[in-house]
């Protein structure tokens, strides 16, 4: 491991101050002051100012319950000697697994509520054994500031927290920095990776992931749950995506992570837990992939004060043996995934564009609903319910989504895990395609009562032509506007019996399901090359210059401009296109970046 030393590590080594002081844990000799971690935390504890404790590499060492309390300290291991002008090496392991039952590493405050101030950086973690407790590898009590990089948490166990378990004040935080690796622990509960009881955690590091994990119940990857109202567990991701040399792939900042038997492969979000996403680099996006469980391959949003809003994800090739492939919201939860054209967007987010990032960003894909037997069941892309006994309606926002390839029996499903369901769960899909689903026969099966709403959105490719079932199954509510749903030779709506269809601006290939409704166009919708999956449309399309405008879209799915007056194109009823993408000129060489 090459890697500079930290700036504030340099600073404090050169200070000619007596509020700092440096230690070297080593062998005797060659200038260390210490043999053991924990002897130069307790001398730097006594020593006022942020302190510096070097660990030359050894392998092997053991270290369990090594307490970090009360004190602001760099600890710094991969060093050569106790000379900080030489480059750094390989990490210092600590062995934690010598039978102990408790964690490798405790950063923990319990003097005082101002912030205490640790990094920790060059430590490969090995062993931790709380299996009766929680973080196995790292726990994090009180009012800390934590900073971790180049670290790597790995084999260890626990009952919350394999990896880490953060117990952190309201205003208490910790950031996942470059090349932190949290990989390959065992929850015997919930949080196969990191648990987040209260605080913050950002993870915006390159080179940073959290893969191979897995609890027995919730969040094979990563579990939330707050205190309350006033200590929110919150997760921001910024930034992933590791390189592992050792096998010649990457890991996603969140994937290959395992709920066994609870909900929530990759992220299980429950009470008081806010959950938000977005990239910041395109080059180590936030996918998260290849994660499984129950329920929630990818994410689980559990509950009415649970919240998770993503700006430009990759949720990919996830997997839930009974319903929700990528995304399970329920009881009150609330599931986000937002556009260009949310007021809330982060500054620093990227924007789901046309300029070649299409697969990149923006997708829900590849994901699959299947039993452990190889039966397919609903929702490969989302399953969502809500109980009567929950006074917050469980929601689901898809906006500027692109769906594709999700594979089960539907691509969307609600279910009850009540006794006593209530109908005010809803999906709404807005400014998205969804397309090219050849192997799932039916687009919403939606059979407890959840109302289901498309606005501006071009839908495609459900299934295969001829099918007896219908497109939309649903006894709730359906509302379609400005859209585009080109299911040639295939019923729309059918099998239940909807509590009401409002369906206004919209393009089908068959309007006998829309009977009595509003402007509805019955056309080919000319996609440029559908057979390509590019299902903008061509100049000659009769969805060009047909809607009229919607003040809440002002871009569309590719982040161009809606409401594009193309001068050489009557106006039907506005200015604007019917579905996800608008055409920006007639020539063909300039409408959206893809011709």
């Amino acid at each position: 491991m090459n890697r500079p030393v930290t700036l504030i590590g340099l600073c404090l080594l050169f200070a000619n101050t007596a509020h700092a002081a440096t230690y070297c844990v080593g062998a005797p000799g060659g200038g260390t002051t210490h043999t053991s971690i924990q002897a130069a935390l307790n001398a730097a504890e006594t020593n006022p100012g942020t302190d510096t404790i070097f660990v030359i590499r050894r392998d092997g060492i053991q270290a369990q319950g090594i307490v970090i309390e009360n004190q602001d300290v760099i600890l710094s291991g991969a060093h050569v000697n106790c000379n900080p002008d030489e480059p750094l090496f390989e990490p210092t392991v600590l062995n934690a697994g010598g039978g102990s039952m408790t964690s490798a590493l405790i950063v923990q405050n319990t003097a005082s509520s101002r912030l205490m101030h640790v990094e920790i950086s060059g430590f490969d973690i090995v062993g931790g054994d709380a299996i009766f407790g929680a973080g196995g590898g790292l726990r994090v009590d009180g009012h800390v500031d934590l900073s971790l990089s180049h670290l790597k948490i790995s084999q260890s166990e626990a009952s919350y927290g394999a990896g880490i378990a953060f117990y952190g004040a309201a205003e208490a935080s910790m950031r996942l920095g470059d090349r932190v690796e949290i990989s390959n622990n065992l929850a015997t509960g919930s949080g196969g990776g990191l648990a987040i009881f209260g605080g913050s955690v950002f993870v915006d590091g390159m080179q940073t992931s959290i893969h191979g994990n897995t609890s027995v119940h919730d969040g094979g990857g990563i579990f939330l749950a707050g205190e309350g109202s006033a200590n929110v567990a919150h997760l921001v991701l910024r930034r992933g995506r590791m390189l592992d040399a050792s096998v010649g792939s990457v890991h996603e900042v969140v994937e290959s992570n395992i709920a066994e038997l609870g909900d929530g492969g990759g992220i299980a979000a429950a009470a008081w837990s806010d959950v938000q996403g977005y990239s910041v680099d395109e080059y180590f996006p936030i996918w998260i992939s290849l994660n499984s469980a129950s329920q929630g391959g990818g994410i689980a949003v559990l509950g009415e004060t649970a919240r998770v809003r993503l700006w430009n994800p990759v949720i990919r090739g996830n997997h839930a043996n009974a319903g929700g492939g990528a995304i399970l919201a329920i009881d009150g939860g609330q599931f986000e995934m937002l556009d260009r054209n949310d007021p809330d967007r982060p500054a620093d987010a990227l924007q789901c564009s046309g300029d070649g990032y299409l697969d990149y960003f923006c997708v829900i894909a590849n994901n699959i609903a299947r039993s452990a037997s190889g039966n397919d069941v609903p929702g490969a892309a989302v399953m969502l319910s809500h109980s009567a006994a929950v006074a917050t309606p469980t929601r689901v926002v898809l906006a500027g989504a692109r769906l594709l390839d999700n594979r089960g029996s539907s691509v969307f499903s609600d279910t009850c895990l009540s006794i006593e369901c209530d109908t005010s769960s809803k999906l709404i899909v807005r400014n998205s395609l969804i397309a090219y689903h050849p192997e799932t026969p039916v687009l919403a099966r939606l059979i407890y009562g959840s109302a289901l709403e498309f606005l501006s959105s071009t839908i495609t490719g459900t299934g295969a032509s001829p099918d007896t079932r219908s497109v939309l199954q649903t006894n709730g509510s359906i509302a379609i506007r400005r859209s585009i749903l080109w299911e040639p030779g295939r019923d729309l709506i059918g099998g239940l019996v909807p509590a009401s269809v409002i369906a206004d601006e919209v393009l089908v290939a068959d309007a006998g399901d829309l009977a009595l409704q509003a402007h509805i166009l019955v056309a080919d919708p000319v996609f440029l090359a559908a057979g390509g999956g590019d299902f903008h449309l061509a100049a000659s399309s009769p969805a060009v210059d047909a809607a009229t405008a919607h003040s809440g879209l002002q871009w569309d799915a590719d982040g161009y401009p809606r409401q594009v007056d193309l001068p050489d194109r009557p106006n039907g009823l506005g200015v604007a296109d019917l579905g996800a993408f608008e055409r920006q000129s007639s020539d063909s060489i300039f409408a959206n970046g893809f011709e």
